[in-house]
């Protein structure tokens, strides 16, 4: 920022030839801080994302002082999840107090969770004074300030001021920052390939995590590994502090050909964890499955694009990510950065950036959609300027998704549409140009515009991602964001190596399928046609399927467009001691459509002596007031099944009273009239629901009450009896497709609630 002032600051009448560029900019900067102030944080250093803590800014006034009317604005670039400041509770959490020359009359506005806005009311600052902001002060007994739960390496505290009250800002150069880290392990999780080759050696990564899904960067644990038929160099693996929670072993290799898994443990911690499933090969197979986010998010601050890279890289260990700015807040400079960044990380086999950005209309021109190039150094084409001072290329923007394409139109363009800031409207859709849908990712599980788009009848395949903004592309979690409620979904393709066109022409074929999360291998056909692909046949469809679970199987289903024509048998036993409530749906067929969910259970003839949570993708979602003879809970989700599975003691029939508040998540609202930012979340009390049973009941099957909207319903179960990750194989003839077009398609629900959707076999049949 501090180079865009430059030739404000410079005298051009006089320039020093003889100093190098960054000299010159440390004199710019320089000259800013003596004229407009400087700026302290204390204390800085390595903060424990989510941990709670005091840091005072202080601010300098510079030569020009700060008039009656001037303003300080305090702020970060990151999308954070941190705590609001507030004013009101001296002995509170996340309280914020001001020092400052009492005449000057220092007034504050909190503008938001990234943002404090100081006004002098009173006198003017003068040079040399100081005006001290404390986030999280404890004087009264308050725990302090929330920090962000998603790590960052640069936490910027930036500084914008006003010193005539005139409305211009300038912003001091060189702002503290924090540097946001993991905090202690709550789990391991332990990364394999999807496939490989017998007696070809591969990667193993092992990552211990923080409660919020970060690298435990202070993680020193040993872990034993439990490899099996899977030849490793090493049984047991430390980790130090060069390792910040993530280790690769090279090296590993398998003969046997077959699904395998390994498994870690630190018996000290009492952590442990399998694999994704590994098929082995006995020869190179056409097809490698490759996993990534092609919409992987973004963050405010292109000079952190690298950062993003990174991290999908070397933590969340995917092959592929897209860096997807929203385009109307995409500069230049910004651009021109994002493609230096996806040039100096294209690494084909090992790792690839999908050039793209995100068209960024609202939904009644076409909505958000992903646009990708085969190619790096391509021109962008924005559908506005509205967030960019430089419109001097405002002439090539596309203003309706129509006209996107148009202008892609015979190009080696994909565009994706998605759910996220504004849903993609799929009145429009160019086959040509857009061959998949995103159906699920970091704003929840979407299976209304799976569903749409196979009522409409296109031939799209489906995919997941995360579209974050915490910069950790391919393994994101809602943390306490307000506009997120699910962790990252990933994208798996089939595609015969790891390049830039190779994974795209995957999209553009359908070989591709989406989970949310969780690497669930999967494999469907139909007459040697894999996922994604359309023939003519007058042979009765037969697909196969074979899926390999990272848990088990909760459900595992065949269906023809909209049609379910197909349940594969699976292992039904169930606990009599164990009883499930699960809960899922979503507000709308709309952005932004979470349900939060509110609970209490009573029971009474037996006792609760256990509660395992299923998809809390975050700690906000919690359990609490864990008794012997009843619990509460706060669970916000959007589409996916979310739930609690109790253990009873075994005593009498017991009886069980459930009470269930809901809320939903209607949508954002503006400011100006309802017109521009900033955009606020808006909430409405929904239904209530009661539920009385006893337990015998329960033993005939579940009982769901239905809600209504979009599937929200409560259904409550004896639980499945605890069974390992395993593979089903399936192979179905159609005993009477439809004349013309026939999508096939899976869908897989594991006992975690974790799901994958295949893209749908397009067979068209024509009846002899």
């Amino acid at each position: 920022m501090a180079e865009e002032q430059a030739a404000v600051l410079v005298n051009e009448e006089n320039p020093v030839f003889t100093m190098d560029a960054s000299e010159k900019l440390n004199m710019v900067n320089a000259d800013i801080h003596r004229l407009y102030g400087e700026v302290r944080l204390e204390p800085q250093g390595e903060v424990v994302a989510g941990s709670y803590g005091t840091w005072t800014l202080t601010y300098i006034v510079g030569k020009k002082g700060v008039a009656t009317g001037g303003r300080i604005r305090i702020y970060t670039d990151a999308d954070s999840d941190r705590a609001t400041p507030q004013m009101d509770d001296p002995s509170g959490a996340d309280y914020l107090t001001i020092e400052a020359p009492q005449a000057a009359r220092i007034g504050v506005l909190v503008q938001s969770v990234l943002s404090v806005l100081l006004v002098v009311n009173g006198r003017a600052l003068e040079p040399g004074e100081q005006v001290t902001v404390t986030y999280g002060d404890r004087q009264e007994g308050g725990p302090g300030f929330r920090s962000q739960t998603f790590q960052e390496a640069r936490h910027y505290f930036w500084v914008d001021v006003d010193s005539a009250g005139d409305g211009n800002m300038v912003t001091l150069p060189e702002p503290p920052h924090l540097n946001i880290v993991g905090g202690t392990a709550e789990k391991l999780v332990v990364t394999v390939p999807s496939t490989v080759v017998a007696g070809e050696q591969f990667q193993i990564q092992v990552r211990a995590e923080d409660i919020w899904g970060n690298p435990a960067a202070a993680y020193r644990g040993t872990i034993a590994i439990q490899s099996g038929d899977v030849s490793v160099p090493t049984e047991r693996l430390t980790f130090d502090e060069t390792n910040k929670g993530v280790q690769w072993i090279e090296g590993g290799t398998i003969t046997q050909t077959g699904i395998h898994r390994l498994t870690v443990v630190d018996e000290k911690a009492g952590l442990a964890a399998q694999s994704n499933p590994t098929l082995c090969e006995e020869t190179k197979v056409p097809y490698n499955l490759y996993w990534g986010d092609s919409h992987g998010g973004q963050i405010a601050m292109a000079e952190k694009i690298s950062d993003f890279f990174q991290y999908a890289r070397d933590v969340a260990a995917i092959h592929f990510a897209g860096y997807q700015r929203n385009d109307h807040v995409l500069s230049k400079r910004d651009w021109a950065l994002q493609q230096a960044a996806e040039h100096a990380y294209n690494q084909p086999g090992r790792f690839v950036p999908l050039p793209g950005y995100e068209w960024s209309a609202n939904t009644s021109r076409g909505g958000h959609h992903n646009v990708y190039f085969r190619r790096h150094d391509q021109p962008i084409r924005r559908s506005d300027h509205s967030g960019l001072e430089d419109k001097s290329d405002a002439d090539t923007d596309l203003y309706h998704i129509q006209d996107v394409y148009e202008a892609f139109r015979n190009s080696d363009t994909v565009i994706t549409a998605h759910v996220g800031g504004e849903h993609s409207d799929l009145t429009y859709h160019d086959p040509a140009l857009e061959p998949a849908v995103e159906v699920t990712s970091d704003h929840g599980t979407f299976e209304w515009i799976l569903h749409e788009a196979l009522e409409r009848n296109y031939k799209m395949g489906f995919f997941g991602g995360s579209d974050s903004h915490n910069g950790r592309p391919g393994n994101d979690t809602p943390g306490f964001q307000q506009r997120r409620y699910a962790k990252a979904g990933l994208a798996a393709v089939y595609a015969p190596e790891l390049t830039i066109p190779a994974v795209l022409s995957a999209y553009n074929a359908r070989r591709i399928y989406a989970t949310t999360g969780a690497r669930i291998l999967m494999h469907t056909e139909a007459a040697g046609h894999l996922m994604g692909a359309e023939f003519t046949t007058s042979e009765k469809p037969q697909i196969t399927a074979f899926i390999a679970g990272t848990a088990p199987f909760e459900s595992v289903e065949l269906f023809r467009g909209l049609e379910r024509i197909y349940n594969h048998p699976g292992d039904c036993r169930v606990d009599s001691n164990r009883v499930r409530i699960l809960w899922e749906g979503a507000s709308r067929k709309s952005s932004y459509s979470g349900v939060i969910w509110e609970g209490k259970l009573r029971v009474a003839g037996r006792r609760v002596v256990n509660v395992d949570k299923i998809r809390f993708d975050s700690p906000r979602s919690r359990v609490f007031d864990v008794e012997d003879y009843g619990l509460r809970w706060y669970s916000v989700t959007c589409g996916y099944r979310s739930g609690i599975t109790l253990d009873l003691t075994e005593e009498n029939e017991g009886e069980l009273e459930l009470v269930v508040n809901t809320s939903v998540i209607t949508g954002p609202l503006y400011g100006e009239s309802g017109i521009n930012p900033p955009r606020r979340m808006s909430y409405a009390p929904a239904e209530k629901v009661a539920i009385n049973i006893n337990l015998t009941e329960l033993k005939k099957g579940p009982v769901t009450m239905e809600i209504g909207g979009l599937n929200r319903r409560v259904t409550m179960s004896l639980a499945p009896t605890p069974q390992k990750a395993g593979e089903v194989k399936f192979s179905f003839v159609d005993p009477s497709p439809n004349p013309g077009i026939n999508p096939y398609w899976v869908r897989v629900v594991q006992s975690d609630m974790e799901m994958a959707w295949s893209s749908p076999i397009y067979v068209d049949y024509v009846a002899r």
